[in-house]
Protein backbone atom coordinates (compact mmCIF):
# COMPACT_ATOMS: atom_id res chain seq x y z
CA UNK A 1 0.00 0.00 0.00
CA UNK A 2 2.83 2.35 0.84
CA UNK A 3 4.42 1.75 -2.56
CA UNK A 4 1.11 2.43 -4.33
CA UNK A 5 0.69 5.64 -2.36
CA UNK A 6 4.17 6.77 -3.35
CA UNK A 7 3.49 6.04 -7.02
CA UNK A 8 0.15 7.85 -6.92
CA UNK A 9 1.73 10.80 -5.16
CA UNK A 10 4.53 10.99 -7.70
CA UNK A 11 2.01 10.84 -10.55
CA UNK A 12 0.15 13.83 -9.13
CA UNK A 13 3.48 15.65 -8.92
CA UNK A 14 4.50 14.68 -12.45
CA UNK A 15 1.25 15.21 -14.34
CA UNK A 16 0.99 19.03 -14.08
CA UNK A 17 4.35 19.60 -15.72
CA UNK A 18 3.69 17.12 -18.50
CA UNK A 19 0.18 18.47 -18.98
CA UNK A 20 1.52 22.00 -19.16
CA UNK A 21 4.11 20.74 -21.63
CA UNK A 22 1.30 19.24 -23.73
CA UNK A 23 -0.60 22.51 -23.74
CA UNK A 24 2.54 24.48 -24.44
CA UNK A 25 4.02 22.36 -27.21
CA UNK A 26 1.61 19.68 -28.39
CA UNK A 27 3.61 16.68 -27.21
CA UNK A 28 3.19 13.28 -28.86
CA UNK A 29 4.87 10.14 -27.57
CA UNK A 30 6.06 8.64 -30.86
CA UNK A 31 7.83 5.50 -29.58
CA UNK A 32 8.27 3.90 -26.16
CA UNK A 33 10.25 0.67 -25.64
CA UNK A 34 10.53 -0.26 -21.93
CA UNK A 35 12.38 -3.44 -23.03
CA UNK A 36 10.73 -5.46 -20.26
CA UNK A 37 10.45 -8.68 -22.24
CA UNK A 38 12.48 -11.55 -20.82
CA UNK A 39 12.74 -13.75 -23.89
CA UNK A 40 12.16 -13.85 -27.64
CA UNK A 41 12.88 -11.29 -30.36
CA UNK A 42 9.78 -9.10 -30.26
CA UNK A 43 9.55 -5.96 -28.11
CA UNK A 44 6.40 -3.92 -27.49
CA UNK A 45 5.94 -0.26 -28.29
CA UNK A 46 3.72 1.14 -25.53
CA UNK A 47 2.99 4.40 -27.36
CA UNK A 48 -0.40 4.78 -29.03
CA UNK A 49 1.18 3.91 -32.39
CA UNK A 50 2.14 0.34 -31.43
CA UNK A 51 5.21 0.09 -33.64
CA UNK A 52 6.50 -3.11 -32.06
CA UNK A 53 10.16 -3.87 -32.73
CA UNK A 54 12.06 -6.97 -33.78
CA UNK A 55 15.51 -7.92 -32.51
CA UNK A 56 17.86 -8.84 -35.35
CA UNK A 57 21.29 -10.37 -34.77
CA UNK A 58 22.86 -10.73 -31.34
CA UNK A 59 21.13 -9.50 -28.19
CA UNK A 60 20.04 -10.64 -24.73
CA UNK A 61 17.45 -9.64 -22.13
CA UNK A 62 19.09 -8.64 -18.85
CA UNK A 63 18.36 -6.72 -15.67
CA UNK A 64 17.77 -3.09 -16.60
CA UNK A 65 17.61 0.31 -15.00
CA UNK A 66 13.91 -0.42 -14.47
CA UNK A 67 12.78 -4.01 -14.88
CA UNK A 68 14.60 -5.52 -17.85
CA UNK A 69 16.79 -4.05 -20.59
CA UNK A 70 18.28 -5.22 -23.86
CA UNK A 71 21.98 -6.02 -24.09
CA UNK A 72 23.60 -5.27 -27.44
CA UNK A 73 26.88 -6.89 -28.40
CA UNK A 74 29.43 -5.98 -31.06
CA UNK A 75 30.78 -8.62 -33.40
CA UNK A 76 34.39 -8.26 -32.25
CA UNK A 77 33.34 -8.93 -28.67
CA UNK A 78 30.70 -11.63 -29.18
CA UNK A 79 31.78 -13.37 -32.36
CA UNK A 80 28.30 -12.98 -33.85
CA UNK A 81 26.32 -10.40 -35.77
CA UNK A 82 25.83 -7.21 -33.81
CA UNK A 83 22.24 -6.80 -32.69
CA UNK A 84 19.69 -4.11 -33.51
CA UNK A 85 16.00 -3.62 -32.80
CA UNK A 86 14.06 -2.39 -35.82
CA UNK A 87 10.57 -0.87 -36.05
CA UNK A 88 8.23 -0.91 -39.03
CA UNK A 89 8.11 2.22 -41.18
CA UNK A 90 5.55 4.74 -39.96
CA UNK A 91 4.69 8.31 -40.90
CA UNK A 92 4.94 9.36 -37.24
CA UNK A 93 8.74 8.98 -37.50
CA UNK A 94 8.90 11.66 -40.23
CA UNK A 95 9.91 15.10 -38.91
CA UNK A 96 9.85 18.34 -40.92
CA UNK A 97 11.33 21.80 -40.60
CA UNK A 98 10.00 23.44 -37.46
CA UNK A 99 9.04 20.13 -35.81
CA UNK A 100 10.30 19.56 -32.28
CA UNK A 101 11.87 16.27 -31.20
CA UNK A 102 13.08 14.66 -27.98
CA UNK A 103 15.08 11.41 -27.95
CA UNK A 104 15.95 9.72 -24.67
CA UNK A 105 17.14 6.43 -23.17
CA UNK A 106 19.01 4.90 -20.28
CA UNK A 107 22.35 3.34 -21.32
CA UNK A 108 24.97 1.24 -19.52
CA UNK A 109 28.18 0.98 -21.55
CA UNK A 110 30.03 -2.33 -21.42
CA UNK A 111 33.76 -2.04 -20.53
CA UNK A 112 34.50 -3.97 -23.75
CA UNK A 113 33.33 -0.88 -25.63
CA UNK A 114 36.25 1.29 -24.49
CA UNK A 115 39.93 1.58 -25.30
CA UNK A 116 41.04 0.35 -28.69
CA UNK A 117 37.59 -1.08 -29.36
CA UNK A 118 35.81 2.26 -29.07
CA UNK A 119 36.01 3.33 -32.71
CA UNK A 120 33.60 5.68 -34.44
CA UNK A 121 29.96 6.15 -33.51
CA UNK A 122 27.76 3.93 -31.38
CA UNK A 123 24.07 4.10 -32.22
CA UNK A 124 21.45 4.44 -29.50
CA UNK A 125 18.37 5.58 -31.50
CA UNK A 126 18.48 6.03 -35.29
CA UNK A 127 15.94 6.84 -37.98
CA UNK A 128 17.44 5.32 -41.10
CA UNK A 129 15.68 5.30 -44.49
CA UNK A 130 18.36 3.17 -46.15
CA UNK A 131 20.70 0.43 -44.99
CA UNK A 132 23.74 2.67 -45.29
CA UNK A 133 22.26 6.06 -44.41
CA UNK A 134 20.83 7.39 -41.14
CA UNK A 135 18.51 10.40 -41.11
CA UNK A 136 18.45 11.54 -37.46
CA UNK A 137 19.53 10.00 -34.21
CA UNK A 138 21.03 9.93 -30.73
CA UNK A 139 24.38 8.18 -30.40
CA UNK A 140 27.78 8.06 -28.75
CA UNK A 141 30.57 9.73 -30.73
CA UNK A 142 33.44 7.86 -29.13
CA UNK A 143 33.03 9.03 -25.52
CA UNK A 144 30.48 11.80 -26.06
CA UNK A 145 26.70 11.78 -26.66
CA UNK A 146 25.47 13.53 -29.79
CA UNK A 147 22.35 14.30 -31.80
CA UNK A 148 22.47 14.54 -35.59
CA UNK A 149 20.22 14.87 -38.60
CA UNK A 150 20.69 14.83 -42.37
CA UNK A 151 19.32 17.75 -44.38
CA UNK A 152 16.58 17.36 -46.98
CA UNK A 153 18.98 17.90 -49.87
CA UNK A 154 20.93 14.83 -48.71
CA UNK A 155 24.01 17.06 -48.78
CA UNK A 156 25.28 17.22 -45.22
CA UNK A 157 24.88 16.10 -41.63
CA UNK A 158 24.16 18.57 -38.84
CA UNK A 159 25.40 17.40 -35.45
CA UNK A 160 25.77 18.63 -31.89
CA UNK A 161 28.01 16.76 -29.45
CA UNK A 162 27.81 16.98 -25.66
CA UNK A 163 30.79 17.31 -23.36
CA UNK A 164 31.50 15.14 -20.33
CA UNK A 165 34.68 14.38 -18.42
CA UNK A 166 34.85 10.62 -18.93
CA UNK A 167 32.63 7.89 -20.31
CA UNK A 168 30.71 6.15 -17.50
CA UNK A 169 31.49 2.44 -17.54
CA UNK A 170 29.26 -0.23 -15.98
CA UNK A 171 26.93 2.52 -14.78
CA UNK A 172 23.46 3.57 -15.82
CA UNK A 173 23.36 7.02 -17.42
CA UNK A 174 20.32 8.81 -18.83
CA UNK A 175 20.94 10.52 -22.18
CA UNK A 176 18.52 12.86 -23.93
CA UNK A 177 18.53 15.31 -26.82
CA UNK A 178 15.96 17.97 -27.72
CA UNK A 179 15.77 20.12 -30.85
CA UNK A 180 13.62 22.05 -33.29
CA UNK A 181 14.63 20.99 -36.79
CA UNK A 182 16.16 23.88 -38.71
CA UNK A 183 16.79 26.04 -35.63
CA UNK A 184 20.42 25.68 -34.48
CA UNK A 185 19.83 27.48 -31.19
CA UNK A 186 17.41 24.85 -29.91
CA UNK A 187 19.65 21.77 -29.87
CA UNK A 188 20.38 20.56 -26.33
CA UNK A 189 22.06 17.47 -24.88
CA UNK A 190 21.25 16.20 -21.37
CA UNK A 191 23.11 13.69 -19.20
CA UNK A 192 21.31 12.41 -16.11
CA UNK A 193 18.84 15.23 -16.61
CA UNK A 194 21.47 17.97 -16.59
CA UNK A 195 21.98 20.25 -19.58
CA UNK A 196 25.44 19.78 -21.10
CA UNK A 197 27.64 22.12 -23.04
CA UNK A 198 28.30 21.14 -26.64
CA UNK A 199 31.46 21.54 -28.65
CA UNK A 200 33.03 21.49 -32.07
CA UNK A 201 35.00 18.52 -33.35
CA UNK A 202 38.20 18.35 -31.34
CA UNK A 203 36.64 20.04 -28.33
CA UNK A 204 38.05 23.51 -29.01
CA UNK A 205 34.91 25.62 -29.49
CA UNK A 206 32.12 25.20 -26.93
CA UNK A 207 28.44 25.59 -27.83
CA UNK A 208 28.84 25.07 -31.59
CA UNK A 209 27.68 22.46 -34.07
CA UNK A 210 30.27 19.73 -34.62
CA UNK A 211 29.00 19.17 -38.18
CA UNK A 212 26.96 21.54 -40.34
CA UNK A 213 25.17 24.48 -38.78
CA UNK A 214 21.70 23.20 -37.94
CA UNK A 215 19.86 25.67 -40.18
CA UNK A 216 18.71 23.27 -42.92
CA UNK A 217 15.37 21.41 -42.91
CA UNK A 218 15.66 17.66 -42.26
CA UNK A 219 15.24 14.75 -44.63
CA UNK A 220 11.64 13.58 -44.19
CA UNK A 221 11.39 9.80 -43.94
CA UNK A 222 9.13 7.21 -42.31
CA UNK A 223 12.06 5.25 -40.91
CA UNK A 224 12.31 2.55 -39.85
CA UNK A 225 13.81 3.41 -36.46
CA UNK A 226 16.59 1.18 -35.16
CA UNK A 227 17.99 0.81 -31.65
CA UNK A 228 21.60 -0.21 -30.94
CA UNK A 229 22.84 0.10 -34.54
CA UNK A 230 21.51 0.51 -38.07
CA UNK A 231 21.55 -1.00 -41.54
CA UNK A 232 23.59 -4.14 -41.78
CA UNK A 233 24.64 -3.89 -38.14
CA UNK A 234 26.57 -0.63 -38.56
CA UNK A 235 27.60 1.66 -35.67
CA UNK A 236 26.90 -1.12 -33.13
CA UNK A 237 26.43 -0.22 -29.48
CA UNK A 238 27.83 -2.53 -26.82
CA UNK A 239 26.07 -2.54 -23.50
CA UNK A 240 22.56 -2.18 -22.11
CA UNK A 241 19.81 0.12 -23.39
CA UNK A 242 16.54 0.70 -21.51
CA UNK A 243 13.46 2.98 -21.56
CA UNK A 244 13.80 4.19 -25.17
CA UNK A 245 11.56 7.13 -26.05
CA UNK A 246 10.96 9.41 -29.01
CA UNK A 247 8.67 12.41 -28.52
CA UNK A 248 7.34 14.90 -31.03
CA UNK A 249 7.85 17.96 -28.86
CA UNK A 250 10.52 19.09 -26.39
CA UNK A 251 10.89 19.10 -22.62
CA UNK A 252 12.51 21.53 -20.23
CA UNK A 253 15.39 20.34 -18.05
CA UNK A 254 13.23 19.85 -14.95
CA UNK A 255 10.70 17.80 -16.94
CA UNK A 256 13.42 15.44 -18.17
CA UNK A 257 14.55 15.04 -14.56
CA UNK A 258 10.99 14.07 -13.60
CA UNK A 259 10.66 11.52 -16.40
CA UNK A 260 13.95 9.89 -15.36
CA UNK A 261 12.76 9.10 -11.84
CA UNK A 262 10.60 6.10 -12.70
CA UNK A 263 9.73 3.88 -15.67
CA UNK A 264 6.68 4.68 -17.72
CA UNK A 265 5.27 1.25 -16.89
CA UNK A 266 4.66 2.36 -13.28
CA UNK A 267 2.05 4.81 -14.55
CA UNK A 268 0.25 2.47 -16.91
CA UNK A 269 -2.05 1.13 -14.17
CA UNK A 270 -2.87 4.51 -12.63
CA UNK A 271 -6.10 6.15 -13.79
CA UNK A 272 -5.25 9.60 -15.16
CA UNK A 273 -7.00 12.78 -14.10
CA UNK A 274 -6.92 14.10 -17.68
CA UNK A 275 -7.49 12.15 -20.89
CA UNK A 276 -4.43 13.32 -22.79
CA UNK A 277 -3.16 10.75 -25.26
CA UNK A 278 0.44 11.85 -24.89
CA UNK A 279 0.97 11.76 -21.12
CA UNK A 280 1.85 8.84 -18.90
CA UNK A 281 -1.67 8.28 -17.64
CA UNK A 282 -3.21 7.62 -21.03
CA UNK A 283 -0.71 4.89 -21.82
CA UNK A 284 -2.85 2.70 -19.56
CA UNK A 285 -3.25 -0.79 -20.94
CA UNK A 286 -3.09 -4.43 -19.92
CA UNK A 287 0.44 -5.90 -19.75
Amino acid sequence: MKALALIAGFLLFLMPSLVSGKQRRGLDLVLYYPFDEIRGRATKDLSQFRNDGLLQGKGAWRKGKFGHALYFCREMACGADSGIVQTPEHKIFAFRAGDEITLMAWINVDPANVGEKLIGARAIIYNRPRDTQANYGLRMDRVDPSFFYRDNEDADFHRVTGIWDAIPIDKWVHVAATATFGNPDTMKIYLDGKLQRTNMKGGTKPDKWSLGDGTKPPMVTKGPVTIGGYGKFLDPFQGLIDEVMIWKGTFAEEEIQEIMLAPGSEFLSVEPRDKLATTWGTLKQSP
